[in-house]
């Protein structure tokens, strides 16, 4: 486990600059994701960008594989979802390469099969800086607690916790 040095400030006025653009672009990525517009999020990845989410059981490579797999997913007109990344803990690595972490909080609302799926995860980034502008080299979640629910009653139907093992 890598150790980082948190809580340390800004070195520069450019590192802070740095990082407030990479804030920047992750709230840009949730706001094209949740309006359905997955090919401006693509113009957010490196050509050659990488996806590991739900703990790598959805992984992609490259940018067009990126965004077919979100259009597939999510595109549907009738499947409505919010993500909320929030907490975010940026770490500049070099003149052009930082990392993050980002706390989610997502919602999927699928009612025309009475479904809803909630839960956390944490994010972890790889950011690049090509031709002066902060893109994402990789992003990938690993959940923190998920449960489905049926959305006509809210009754949870399935509730799962990496802290505690589960059938499931």
């Amino acid at each position: 486990m890598q150790t980082i040095d948190m809580g340390r400030p800004a070195a520069s006025l450019s590192e802070l600059a740095d990082i407030e653009a990479i804030k920047h672009l992750k709230h840009a990525y949730f706001r094209l994701l949740d309006s359905k517009k997955f090919t401006e999020l693509g113009q957010l990845l490196v050509e050659d960008a990488t996806t590991s989410y739900e703990s790598g059981k959805y992984s992609q490579h490259g940018r067009e594989e990126v965004v077919e797999f979100l259009e597939k997913s999510l595109g549907d007109p009738g499947i409505v979802h919010e993500h909320l990344g929030h907490h975010p803990e940026i770490v500049i690595t070099g003149d052009t390469s930082a990392s993050g972490t980002w706390y989610l909080h997502d919602r999927v609302v699928v009612p025309t099969a009475d479904y809803e799926l909630g839960g956390t995860a944490i994010y972890t980034d790889d950011y690049v800086k090509v031709d002066g502008n902060w893109r994402i080299r990789h992003t990938g979640y690993v959940r923190i607690y998920e449960e489905h629910r049926q959305h006509s009653t809210g009754a949870v139907t399935t509730f799962r916790s990496r802290f505690v093992p589960s059938d499931n």
